[in-house]
């Protein structure tokens, strides 16, 4: 079953971290959005997205300005992906780090989904909401972070990499985009316009080894998590339906039953069939 819309903690550190600087007490904001100082202890921690809105929006509420957002763009870059911006910066092209980017964001959050379009010699990397747009703090800093990191990846000013970038009629980041040369249009999400000829343009800190080390870790996590998914999806079709177990194995692209039973009882604690008969799960 697909994941419930969240949030990695790093990025909800990276919040509490700059609403402290500005003045804002954390404990308050933390209790008023429902959030548990607890969940931010671990890496890869998930926070609900719904309490990270809220969490913006008691930013907004406790004082936080209408460049609250675009201030983060430092933290977002070295905190928030979670070891992803490494991937990025050591792909050979500036496509083939894109491609990394749209492929593995969903591992870092799955509110906004990043889709890159090549139409009429135009690159446009869109910034899409999976379900409702995130409060433009949160846009505001997602744009500015992947402006200045793909400008700095190719080693070239910001005004000679973007043809243009849409921003909602929200969003505080015109300003700076203005200042550093790159033309601002109103879109219904955020969207980066890049020359296509710039997608093959070789990045800087290109490092081969290096990135296909950290590509084969971020392919083996993404890999991991689907295998979780498929296994929660296998559990709903156990008590929602007389699907023999063979069947589900099969519809989960296991070629032997027994390897279906054995994922299951490693991730779980018991197989299937008792699952199904409704023996409970060990704690």
């Amino acid at each position: 079953m697909p994941d419930q819309p969240f949030a990695s903690s790093a990025f909800t550190r990276t919040i509490l971290s700059h609403a402290q600087q500005s003045g804002l007490c954390q404990d308050q904001l933390l209790a008023r959005a429902g959030i548990s100082l607890s969940w931010l202890d671990g890496q890869g921690q998930h926070i609900p997205a719904h309490l990270v809105e809220q969490l913006w929006n008691e930013c907004e509420s406790a004082g936080a300005g209408a460049t609250f957002g675009c201030e983060l763009v430092n933290g977002m870059a070295t905190a928030c992906l979670q070891g992803l911006n490494i991937l990025l910066d050591s792909a050979a092209t500036l496509r083939a780090s894109l491609a990394c980017f749209v492929e593995f964001l969903p591992r870092v959050t799955n509110c906004v989904v990043a889709e890159l379009e090549e139409v009429d010699g135009q690159a446009r990397l869109h910034v899409r909401a999976a379900e409702q747009l995130p409060h433009y703090f949160g846009l505001d800093a997602a744009t500015l972070s992947l402006v200045r990191n793909i400008a700095r990846r190719v080693g070239r000013a910001p005004c000679e990499v973007f043809v243009a970038v849409s921003l909602t009629s929200q969003q505080a980041a015109g300003p700076w985009l203005h200042s550093v040369g790159i033309a601002v249009e109103e879109g219904p999400y955020p969207c980066l316009t890049l020359p296509l000829a710039s997608l093959d343009q070789p990045l800087l800190g290109a490092n081969p080894f290096l990135h296909q080390s950290m590509l084969r870790r971020w392919q083996t996590e993404a890999a991991q998590h689907a295998r979780s998914d498929s296994l929660d999806m296998a559990r709903h079709w156990l008590t929602a339906g007389d699907q023999p177990i063979e069947r589900i194995a099969e519809r989960l692209g296991y070629r032997q039953p027994s390897n279906f039973i054995r994922a299951f009882r490693k991730q779980f604690g018991i197989t299937p069939k008792q699952f199904r008969l409704g023996c409970a799960e060990p704690v």
